[in-house]
This record gives structure tokens, C-alpha cells and sequence, in this order.
């Protein structure tokens, strides 16, 4: 008789993290400790350095300091466990401290600007607020980690991890549309390295401006911005420029094109406020024919056209909003014809006809494309009147002045136009793969055929 012994079990042994969980976990312990000594650091010195004020000298240093402890804390949360509750925790205080940050640094540049005056304070910023603001960001990028429960860059079905960045599906005109949006910002950010833009010219001539005759909750964050940005022109500018460039390389790969749009959508609209000064259209001086109402807002909304999805103009939703888009241009050439008397004064055209030529233009394109049967001459009028915008009043976007910044917004409605085009969605991966599946099928019905020719009409 032999005697066997059972198997020894094995208590399963704690592993240490690994993966996204340890990438999750460790970014927010860095994060909440980044941001707690940006709390202790100063904020504010004077007298050449002999005074430095930190930022728990007062409550709202305070606030970052707690929110940065409890984004350490979620980050050991999610060194133990698994479970992506404690990452989204990190990631929405997170996001939380980075807007409450970017408050306080507005607010620390105005106050600035009154102290910095004074030759007995001579006060100036410290990078304390800073670093808070860094560690708040990272803590905010780790919501776009994968799961933490993944170990490597692929799931356990072989689809990337970060798939979500992508667009595969998008052909033909759709995808012609998407590189000819990446092929305009890499443009515009080319534009944006000139030399003339590191110079104080660049806040002073061409971001001030759009203040003028604005409201308070236009004019206010536009030249708070400008004051900011000339305090540190190189760095700023050098920012603004890669920025633009990095949106363009990533709508020209594949791989990244969902997130550059997604990154064009708020980019456009963060510019479009504090850059273009909402386009002017709340001072009373927008015109078309110069860029009203602004290319960056052109930008955002391409980019949600453009968003790998079926078909967006065939919905009415898009319909109305380019209705929208149109007629209220059509509304800013009656109301503020500068353009339209600079014109008159150049090219001895009557500005009332210049006027009624382009408000009847804007106004047709607007209500054509809510028909399906006019779609195609309304776009075509579209791009015709958005052409003739850039070359009579915009100047072909001032491309060789040395202080032109964007191509201005006659092309990019050529390409909004195009985005409406009947038939553009049709063109997309499931019509490819239709069509390679009927090829693939067709020597088995030339097959079946022969076999049977009766069959054949």
C-alpha cells in the first residue's frame, strides 16, 4: 500500500504592484507630494528676495496642501488594491487643484501688477504656486491611464491600450479632411515660431487688440492673459507654438488622430476667448470679411465634424449648427460692414453692394443646406463666398507679413464646407471592407455560374 500526501496548498503570496497599477499609483504619490511642497514653497517675494511669502501663509495654500495629501493618499490606495476607484479620486482632485491653481495665478498676476509698481515693495512671483499647478496636472493625466488591472501596453485580446487615441476607420474624403486640418496647424505653428512672435509685439499687437470694445467678461481674461504672457514672452510663445505643432503631427498619424482632435476642440475654444476675444462678436466690430467670427472657433468645430463617427451633416444637429454658423455671418455683414468700406475706398465697389453681395451669399448657404436637395449648390456657394472673403477682405491671411498667426478663416469654411459634402461618410473602413468582401465573393459566384448556367440573366 503506498501512501500518497496530498499537494500542499499555497497561500497566494502579495505581490507587488506592477503595471498600471504601479504607474497609476506612484504618479499620484509623486503628484500629491509635488503638490503639497508647492503649498510650503513661496509664492511671492519682495525686496530682492529678503521677504518670501509661501502659500500657507494664507487658507488657499492650505487647500492645495490638503488636496495634494489626498492625492498621496489615493495614490497608496491604489499601491494595495487594484480597483480603479482611488485613480479616479487622484485624477479628479487632480483636475479639481489644477483649476483651482490656475485661478490663484491669475489672481497672483493682477495683484502684481498693483504691488510691482511700488518702488518701497518691488514685488514679484515665486514659483511656489508653480509647482503646485505641475503636480496637479500629472495628477490629472493619470485618468487617461489604462485599467489598473492591465499589466502592459495591449489587453488581453491584443487591441492597444491606448486605442482610444485612434482613428482606423476614417477614408476618402473624411480622412483627406483630417490632414488637411493637421497640414493647417503645423502651418500655423510654423507661423507661430517666427521671430516676431518672442518679442513683446506678440501680446501687445496682436492679443491686446482683441480686448478693444469687448465686455468685461471678454476683455477682462483677454488682457490678464496679454499682461501674462509679456512677462515671459520666449517661454510662453514657445509653448503656444508646439502646442499647434504637436495637434498637427498627431492628425497626421492614425494613431493619435482622435486625441489631436480632441485636443483641437478645446485648443480652438481656449484660443477663440483668449486670443481672438470671442471673435469680436460681442463688441459690435466683427466683419467676415476680415475673420469674423474667428478661425480658432473654425477649428473646434471642424474637429467635431471630423470626429470618427458615422456621418455628422447627415443629422440635423449639424445641419442646424452650420444654419447657425452661416447666418451669423450673414447678421455681422449687415451690422459692422468695415470691411466692406475699406473695400469700397480700394476697389471703388459701392460698400452697400458689397454688402448685399455677401449677406445674400452667407444667408443662402445658411438656409440651402437644410434642404437636402440645394445641399450641394449651397456648399458650393459656400466655398465660393469663403474664398472670395479671404482674397478681397483678409488678404490671403497676411501669410507673408511676418505677423500672421493663422491662414484666417476663408479656407478652413472651405473645409467645413467639404465636411458637409453628401456622400463624404460613405467613404469610411466598413464601405472598404464591403467592398473587398464582394471581391472576394465574386470567383465563387463566377463559379457557381458556370455550374449553372441557366441561372445566369
Amino acid at each position: 500500500m503506498t501512501l500518497t500526501t496530498p499537494p500542499l496548498t499555497t497561500r497566494p503570496l502579495v505581490t507587488r504592484p506592477r503595471g498600471w497599477q504601479a504607474a497609476a499609483g506612484l504618479t499620484a504619490l509623486a503628484a500629491g507630494a509635488v503638490i503639497v511642497t508647492g503649498a510650503f514653497l513661496p509664492w511671492v517675494e519682495a525686496f530682492a528676495g529678503l521677504m518670501q511669502v509661501s502659500g500657507t501663509r494664507g487658507s488657499n495654500g492650505w487647500i492645495l496642501a490638503v488636496a495634494g495629501a489626498l492625492i498621496a493618499g489615493a495614490g497608496l490606495v491604489q499601491l494595495a488594491r487594484r480597483g480603479d476607484g482611488a485613480r479616479w479620486a487622484a485624477g479628479l482632485a487632480g483636475f479639481a487643484a489644477a483649476g483651482f491653481s490656475g485661478y490663484l495665478l491669475v489672481q497672483l498676476a493682477k495683484s502684481m501688477r498693483v504691488l510691482g509698481g511700488d518702488s518701497m515693495v518691488i514685488a514679484r512671483p515665486s514659483p511656489g504656486l508653480w509647482v503646485a499647478l505641475t503636480g496637479a496636472l500629472a495628477a490629472f493625466v493619470t485618468l487617461f491611464f489604462p485599467p489598473s488591472t492591465q499589466d502592459t501596453l495591449r489587453r488581453d485580446g491584443g487591441r492597444p491600450a491606448l486605442a482610444w487615441m485612434a482613428d482606423r476607420e476614417a477614408a476618402g474624403l473624411r480622412r483627406g479632411l483630417q490632414i488637411a486640418l493637421g497640414l493647417v496647424w503645423v502651418l500655423d505653428a510654423a507661423l507661430q515660431y517666427q521671430p516676431v512672435m518672442f518679442t513683446r509685439s506678440f501680446p501687445s499687437m496682436m492679443l491686446m487688440p482683441s480686448a478693444m470694445g469687448e465686455p468685461a467678461f471678454v476683455s477682462g481674461p483677454v488682457l490678464t492673459a496679454s499682461r501674462l504672457i509679456a512677462g515671459h514672452v520666449v517661454p510662453w510663445n514657445a509653448m503656444f507654438a508646439t502646442v499647434q505643432l504637436v495637434l498637427g503631427l498627431g492628425l497626421l498619424a492614425r494613431a493619435t488622430t482622435r486625441a489631436a482632435l480632441a485636443g483641437t476642440i478645446a485648443w480652438g475654444l481656449g484660443v477663440w476667448w483668449l486670443g481672438e476675444g470671442l471673435g469680436g462678436i460681442f463688441g459690435g466690430m466683427a466683419d467676415p470679411l476680415t475673420g469674423a467670427p474667428g478661425a480658432a472657433l473654425l477649428y473646434a468645430f471642424l474637429a467635431v465634424l471630423l470626429w470618427p463617427r458615422p456621418r455628422p451633416a447627415s443629422s440635423w444637429g449639424t445641419r442646424v449648427a452650420w444654419a447657425a454658423l452661416w447666418g451669423t455671418m450673414a447678421v455681422l455683414m449687415l451690422t459692422a460692414p468695415a470691411a466692406s468700406a475699406s473695400l469700397t475706398a480700394s476697389g471703388g465697389t459701392r460698400a452697400a453692394v458689397v454688402t448685399a453681395v455677401f449677406t445674400a451669399a452667407f444667408a443662402l448657404a445658411a438656409v440651402g443646406v437644410l434642404v437636402p436637395a440645394t445641399t450641394r449648390p449651397a456648399l458650393v456657394l459656400a466655398m465660393a463666398a469663403a474664398l472670395a472673403a479671404w482674397g478681397l477682405g483678409q488678404d490671403f491671411g497676411a501669410l507673408f507679413s511676418g505677423t500672421a498667426t493663422d491662414l484666417n478663416t476663408g479656407p478652413l469654411l472651405v473645409l467645413v464646407a467639404l465636411a458637409y459634402w453628401p456622400g463624404a461618410a460613405g467613404s469610411d473602413r466598413s464601405t472598404t471592407a464591403l467592398i473587398r468582401s464582394s471581391v472576394v465573393r465574386m470567383p465563387s459566384r463566377l463559379v457557381r455560374s458556370r455550374a449553372h448556367p441557366a441561372r445566369v440573366q
